[in-house]
């Protein structure tokens, strides 16, 4: 079995879409369902083929990104809340708050470039807010472990049981299973899971131990990688697109672009070196207090990224000011010798999507 990065996308996707062409072969997933889900006969968007089995392995992976269910989620599954959530998409009714389905009828942010659900179903587009969506759901999960001091890493290795429909089942708990768990019911509700006990499924009925189990094993970027990719770092063209493999293919092990080595195509988590002329961009790096002794007010820039106003927390200490990442382990930076209304909107920066800096 191949258990790459890559390999765990390309099941995901698979599994997600409903564009699993093993399955397909099989007869468990059938032409019908495929043409509900395209949301037209093959020959509309394939006139050479006359059936979805026609298409090249390529053309088969741009239509899981395009694949949509019954409910409106589309490719991997993404929902208006997830990219409200992200920062791609804004909107005041939608699917969980006043909306039966996704009906994407709100307003696009234009975060990477996507201006519209069409921009959006694509590989590029996709493949970044995949990890995007795993960076978010592992902070908040962080969030929920720290109130009990804990963490992922009290769990991740462990076996775990848990009652569902009456019966024992035991799952061994891994990062891409707790991923993928989280992709399915949310961050919540992997918290949940792992705090509580408490086993749920989604509008299908799929119970949130099969992702757990289905899609465990497989090797993954960092916790820390992964947050700090959320939080917004220089993410778009930069190899991202090149994830996949040429026709969508991951069942070689000897693709091992995204396997988290060195040349993982994750965005680099790290932060600016403090004191460089460079902003000081904020990111979810665990208890990384920097200390700035220097900071110029007339060029100095704090980038927050796509950090939420909800998580920034920030203080005058005497005469410093201290600005801190909640629930992260005290990370951020003190900058020295400065207060808050020292500082003008020169010296403040975030995405136009991102209303941080109108929060404070």
């Amino acid at each position: 079995m191949c258990t790459t990065y890559v390999c765990f996308l390309t099941a995901l996707l698979a599994f997600e879409s409903g564009w699993d062409r093993e399955r397909y072969e099989q007869g468990i997933i059938t032409e019908n369902q495929l043409t509900e889900w395209a949301r037209e006969p093959v020959q509309e968007r394939h006139p050479e083929a006359t059936t979805w089995g026609d298409l090249t392995d390529e053309e088969w992976l741009d239509q899981s990104f395009r694949s949509m269910n019954s409910l409106g989620f589309v490719g991997f599954q993404f929902g208006e809340a997830l990219l409200i959530d992200l920062g791609y998409y804004e909107a005041d009714v939608y699917y969980g708050a006043g909306a039966d389905k996704n009906y994407w009828e709100g307003t696009w942010t234009g975060k990477h470039g996507v201006e519209s659900l069409d921009d959006f179903m694509t590989k590029e587009a996709q493949t970044t807010a995949i990890q995007e969506a795993f960076g978010y759901n592992l902070q908040v999960i962080e969030n929920q472990l720290s109130v009990y001091d804990q963490s992922l890493e009290d769990y991740i290795g462990t076996s775990r049981s848990f009652v569902q429909n009456g019966e024992t089942v035991t799952v061994d708990l891994t990062l891409s299973g707790l991923l993928a768990a989280s992709h399915l019911r949310g961050a919540w509700g992997t918290a949940s899971l792992l705090i509580d006990d408490s086993v749920t499924a989604d509008e299908n009925g799929t119970s949130i131990l099969q992702y757990v189990e289905q899609f465990g094993g497989y090797e993954t970027p960092s916790k820390e990688e992964l947050i700090g990719l959320h939080n917004g770092r220089t993410i778009g063209d930069e190899g991202l697109g090149e994830l996949w493999p040429d026709g969508g293919d991951a069942g070689d092990d000897s693709e091992g672009e995204g396997s988290g080595d060195d040349d993982t195509p994750v965005a680099d988590a790290g932060e600016d070196a403090p004191g460089s002329s460079e902003p000081l961009k904020f990111a979810y790096n665990w208890g990384e207090m920097h200390t700035i002794e220097d900071f110029d007010l007339s060029s100095g820039v704090l980038d927050f990224g796509a950090l939420p106003g909800a998580d920034i927390l920030i203080e005058e200490v005497d005469s410093d000011l201290r600005i801190t990442i909640k629930h992260n382990g005290g990370s951020g930076y003190l900058l020295k010798g400065v207060q808050a209304e020292d500082l003008t909107a020169a010296n403040l920066s975030a995405p136009s999507w991102n209303p941080v800096l109108t929060q404070q």
